[in-house]
This record gives C-alpha cells, sequence and structure tokens, in this order.
C-alpha cells in the first residue's frame, strides 16, 4: 500500500474547517438488540441519522451526483475519507477534459468502434453518449459561464484531443476546458463549488470513510450506510437512493495484481482510491466489469519519487542513446511506439502492453547531454531533468562499463552487452529488430553509462460494479440492486480502448443520471422519523470556501488575502513597511504534499525580494503558485 502525507496548515487567526470521505467494506445491518448479528426487519437498525441519498465519494462524479440530487429536491450527504482540500479523487489531478458528443449517431458509432468485442452494453453506451451530447448545456444549467469554455479538439494537443481518429465516428467528438486551462483544476474547482453553493441541500463530511452498504434483510433494498464519523460508527438511512462514487482501485495492490499481473504499480493520481466500493458492493452481491481495464500515460513508467508527475517525457526515453530493457537486461519492445493513455499498437491492436517484471532504462553520456543542452521536448508539463542529483540520490546508477550497470541491477552482463551491440548495429544501419524509427536511433558510445529502473504506472482504473443505463449497480443475478447507484470510475464503462477526457464526462454523465434516478421517490422507500436522529440535514460540516479569516488581530500594516489553490483557498498575510512588501506569511493552504510545497515554501519569499507579485511560478507547482500570487494582490488591494 502507498501512502503520503497531506500538506495541511493553518496558522492562528485563521479560521479552520476540515475534514474528509471515502468508503472500506464489509456489509450488513446494525441491529438493536446485543447479541444479534442481524436485524430481522428494517425497522430494527438504530438508525443514527437519514437523508433522501447518501453520495459516497467526493470527487467529480460524488459531486456532480450531488448536485443532480439536490437539483431534483433530494436533502444529499455525500461523504469522503480525504480532509477536506484533498478530496476529489483523480478529478483534481487531469487535464480537465471533458467530452462532448456532436452527433448522437456519430458518437455512438465511435464508442461502440472503442468498446470493439469487449463487453459494455448497447444501452448503457447509448445513456453514456446521449450525456455527452447535452453535457455543456448540463454544466451550465449547474451554474458554468459557457462563454468561457473552449473547444480545443482541433489544436492537436498530444493525444489530449481525438485519440483514434481513424474509427469512425471520430468527427462527433469533441474536447473542452470549461474555462480554457489544462491541468488546473478548473472542472473539479467548479463542482466542488457548486456542491459548496446548494449547502442548503446538500451536507458534506470530510474524513469520513463509507465502511459497509446496509441492505434491507427482506427486499435486499440497500437502505443505508455505515460510516465511520467523528470518532464512532454512524448508521445512516437512505430514504430513496445511495451512490457509489468512490473512484478506482490502483492503491490497492492486491486488486492491481489481480488485473494488472504486476506485483508493483505507482499510481499517478490520488492516493485514496484503494478499492472500497469494490468490497462494499460485492459485499451486496454486485456484478463485476471492466476489472482489466486500466490507463497509464508517457512512458507508461513510473520511478516512486515521481508517482505524481510520471516519466513523462517523449524524447529523452524514446529517441537517441537510450534503451528500455526488462530482467534479464534484453529489450522487448520499440521504445518510440506512439502511445494512447498508455494503449500501444502491438500486432494491429491497442493494448496495454505485458511488461517484465523489472524494467530498467539505460542510456549514455550523449543523452544526459542532451537534455543538459535542452534538446528534449516534454510531454504536457512534466519535467525530467537534473541527472546529477538524481544519481546523488540513488535514483539513477552511474558507471563506468555497461558490465557494471548490468551487476548492479541483477541483469545477466552478456545479454546486456548483446543489447546494445544490436542496438548500435540497428543505429548504424537504420534497421532496428523491433521497428524503431531509425531517426530515433543513435549508437551508444563510451561510458559512463547510467540507468534507473521503473514500474508500470497508472493513471486509472476502469472496473468496479457494472451499473445500467440508470445508472443503478446490477447484482450477480443480472438484475439491479434496489436503490443502489454509482458513476465515475468506481465501475467505469470504458472497456477497451479510451478517449481522453472520457472518464470527467462519465463522472458529469452518471453523476446526473445517478444523482436523478436516486431522488426519485421511491414506493418502497424508508419511513422513518428523523426527529430524534443525531444526523439530519444541516449536520454538515463547514466548507472551507464559507469561511474568511479572522482581522480582528491584524496590526496597522498587516493585511490578509485569498487566493485559490488546487485544494481550495489560500489565505496569505502581507506585512508592510510603507508601501514596500516587508513579509509574506502563508497562514492557511490545503494543498497536496509534495506538489505545492516548493511555492508554499519560497514563493513568499520570492514575491518579498521581487517587491511585488511579477515573479514566475514554482515548476511543478503552478497551480499553488498562482494561488499565492493572487492571495497577495488580493491582500494588497484590500
Amino acid at each position: 500500500m502507498h501512502s503520503t502525507s497531506r500538506r495541511t496548515f493553518i496558522k492562528a487567526g485563521a479560521l479552520a474547517g476540515i475534514g474528509a470521505l471515502g468508503a472500506t467494506a464489509l456489509a450488513g445491518c446494525a441491529p438493536k438488540t446485543a447479541g444479534s448479528t442481524q436485524p430481522s426487519s428494517a425497522q430494527d437498525i438504530a438508525w443514527d441519522g437519514c437523508f433522501d441519498v447518501v453520495v459516497v465519494g467526493f470527487g467529480a462524479a460524488g459531486a456532480a451526483s450531488a448536485i443532480a440530487a439536490a437539483e431534483a429536491g433530494a436533502h444529499v450527504l455525500i461523504v469522503d475519507k480525504a480532509p477536506e482540500g484533498h478530496e476529489g479523487g483523480n478529478s483534481r489531478y487531469c487535464a480537465q477534459l471533458f467530452v462532448s458528443i456532436s452527433d448522437f449517431d456519430q458518437g455512438l458509432e465511435h464508442y461502440k468502434a472503442l468498446r470493439g468485442q469487449f463487453y459494455a452494453p448497447d444501452d448503457v453506451l447509448e445513456a453514456y453518449v446521449q450525456g455527452m451530447c447535452d453535457i455543456r448545456s448540463t454544466l451550465v444549467s449547474w451554474g458554468a459561464d459557457e462563454s468561457g469554455m473552449v473547444d480545443l479538439t482541433d489544436k492537436k494537443i498530444s493525444n489530449l484531443t481525438v485519440e483514434y481518429p481513424e474509427l469512425p465516428g471520430s468527427q462527433s467528438v469533441r474536447t473542452n476546458l470549461i474555462d480554457g486551462t489544462l491541468s488546473k483544476a478548473g472542472l473539479w474547482r467548479f463542482l466542488k463549488k457548486g456542491v459548496v453553493a446548494r449547502a442548503d441541500m446538500i451536507d458534506c463530511w470530510y474524513e469520513s470513510p463509507a465502511t459497509a452498504l446496509i441492505q434491507d434483510p427482506a427486499t435486499k433494498a440497500v437502505i443505508g450506510v455505515e460510516i465511520d464519523h467523528d470518532g464512532k460508527t454512524a448508521r445512516i438511512a437512505a430514504r430513496n437512493g445511495v451512490v457509489m462514487a468512490l473512484g478506482g482501485f490502483e492503491n490497492n495492490p492486491e486488486y492491481m495484481q489481480q488485473a494488472t499481473g504486476y506485483t508493483t504499480v505507482y499510481p499517478i493520481g490520488t492516493l485514496y482510491n484503494e478499492g472500497d466500493g469494490i468490497r462494499m458492493a460485492q459485499q451486496v452481491g454486485a456484478k463485476l466489469w471492466h476489472m482489466g481495464a486500466w490507463e497509464s500515460n508517457g512512458t507508461g513508467l513510473a520511478q516512486k519519487e515521481d508517482r505524481i508527475r510520471n516519466l513523462s517525457t517523449r524524447t529523452f526515453f524514446t529517441s537517441g542513446s537510450v534503451v528500455l530493457v526488462g530482467t534479464d537486461g534484453s529489450r522487448y519492445i520499440a521504445e518510440d511506439l506512439e502511445q494512447r493513455h498508455g494503449h500501444l499498437k502491438i500486432a494491429g491492436s491497442w493494448i496495454m502492453p505485458q511488461r517484465p517484471l523489472r524494467n530498467f532504462f539505460v542510456f549514455d553520456e550523449a543523452q544526459k547531454a542532451d537534455l543538459e543542452a535542452g534538446e528534449v521536448k516534454y510531454y504536457a508539463t512534466y519535467e525530467f531533468t537534473d541527472i546529477d542529483s538524481r544519481v546523488e540520490s540513488g535514483l539513477i546508477f552511474k558507471a563506468d562499463t555497461l558490465e557494471e550497470i548490468a551487476t548492479h541491477f541483477d541483469m545477466d552482463p552478456e545479454t546486456l552487452r548483446h543489447t546494445i551491440d544490436l542496438f548500435n548495429q540497428g543505429a548504424e544501419t537504420g534497421t532496428d529488430a523491433f521497428g524503431r524509427a531509425a531517426e530515433a536511433m543513435r549508437a551508444f558510445g563510451e561510458g559512463p553509462y547510467y540507468a534507473l529502473e521503473a514500474w508500470p504506472s497508472v493513471l486509472n482504473t476502469q472496473g468496479g460494479p457494472e451499473r445500467t443505463a440508470r445508472g443503478e449497480v446490477l447484482g450477480a443475478n443480472g438484475s439491479p440492486i434496489p436503490h443502489l447507484y454509482s458513476a465515475g470510475e468506481c465501475g467505469g464503462i470504458t472497456a477497451n480502448d479510451y478517449q481522453g477526457g472520457g472518464n470527467i464526462a462519465e463522472c458529469i454523465v452518471f453523476g446526473k443520471i445517478s444523482g436523478e434516478n436516486a431522488a426519485a421517490a421511491k414506493d418502497d422507500a424508508l419511513d422513518i422519523d428523523a426527529s430524534k436522529l443525531e444526523f439530519v440535514p444541516g449536520c454538515g460540516t463547514q466548507s472551507v470556501y464559507d469561511q474568511t479569516p479572522d482581522t480582528s488581530n491584524l496590526a496597522a500594516n498587516e493585511k490578509v488575502g485569498i487566493g485559490e489553490g488546487l485544494g481550495g483557498p489560500i489565505w496569505a498575510k502581507v506585512s508592510l513597511d510603507g508601501s514596500s512588501i516587508a513579509n509574506v506569511e502563508i497562514i492557511r493552504a490545503t494543498e497536496t504534499e509534495g506538489v505545492g510545497d516548493p511555492a508554499l515554501d519560497s514563493l513568499p519569499a520570492c514575491i518579498v525580494e521581487a517587491g511585488g507579485t511579477d515573479v514566475d511560478a514554482i515548476a511543478g507547482a503552478t497551480v499553488t503558485s498562482a494561488g499565492i500570487i493572487q492571495a497577495v494582490e488580493n491582500a494588497l488591494e484590500s
């Protein structure tokens, strides 16, 4: 299990309000009578609270489900196991693209082609495609400014536009940004604010993992959720429905080994996706689908320390005097194959390649020199730089001979030497045994040589409980489990090839479908007197977006401003010496550890030194940098 700490701090004078959400799994009902293991009826359950709809998971899918249910008139509780500012799942880290479809028939043809021979019923695809036809108007109905949306389909930004243009119906696929900005959490923040703006209908609990679905013993309808909240187990009834929006399982090593065949993978996005939804769904008899469907990007490989960024440079790992070898030191694939979210075209099919259990990039001094000379072109905003510091830290091994490289990594020295000799021959003749382009090959020179070990990286998984066109979770018997719905990557619709922006679109499309259907009144809805229950509408945690800094104790020369980072508001206290900036102090931030830290730690001093906010953003922390600058400017304006 991989884990990392998260950056959350609030200093004196700032108001706090942090919380979280999620899910672990075991299903069952809580009896009133001690010693009993199952209640005889739903009326025997000792409920602690009651809402019309409970949404488990607060990423894009959960937010969309909660908004849709609230718009349908339901009182909603949405829970997440992350602290506030760290919820959002993969939707806070992704490129923020969402797919729209310009023509239903063409779009359906295209998504059937993406499905290929894999399983995804036509009516579910039809609901998905229709939802993408309507997606822009859906977002506008929730408060988005359509004039600010940008269609970047024709801009040819790597594989971020039409990913499979050769398939029929591709002309109907459009890729959009809600605010024209890639990879800065714009769509996620819009959805989060949409939930907060509906606080009269939506209550939020953070740091509150769901642990079980509660079924009616007789009807098998899902009638509630067990949630670890504020130090105790709360049994929350859902009168009309429960929506599972817990994301995937990329941080569950057991599930990933079963799905991929790899003993180690490194997730690129959120660390909270641990397959809780699968465990919970299985306990109530759900049918699973698409467990072998998952996506990657960049090289498809990563080191643990580069988990969030991946090894995503194009030229460095795919062109020049560099090779990818497996456990014994032999090559197994052309390094310059085009990748489409990790899928490679092998023998005519776009598939996720089966990689060896160990993978190494080996390169020479000339390759390192190209990087230092700026000859390497980067994929998106991610950079792989500073070889010397990685050698010093042990991430990269440097040696005078290939034999030393092989010995260090337990490869076979003769195999690695033979691999490089064959590669050099191919570079000289222009013909590679694996089909790598001649212009992408350069013979290795004399030492020193370098090597690093990397592991398969996973952007997201698709598998989980199968859903119907109405968002219902199917049971193993093929019938819907009453009152249980799902959205997003908790049982994603992608069975085979993936179109970039499709997962975010699915969060919105099936969030809307599942939220509305969960909110609809049911003939067998629970009849509960909630007047004496502890947790009812209005009990939710105040959001950071609802709070403002306490300025009562500020000195005359101090001002506080608010900006917006990746995890939420950033508060900066600015101290003035006359008209000059004497100090900048960040008094509140909920940014991701390892991503926002460099900006939080160094940018305030840069602003003081520059005497203003005309400073460069910190590489790799551009969203946090922008939030700090915005906060300082807001303080100065006040």
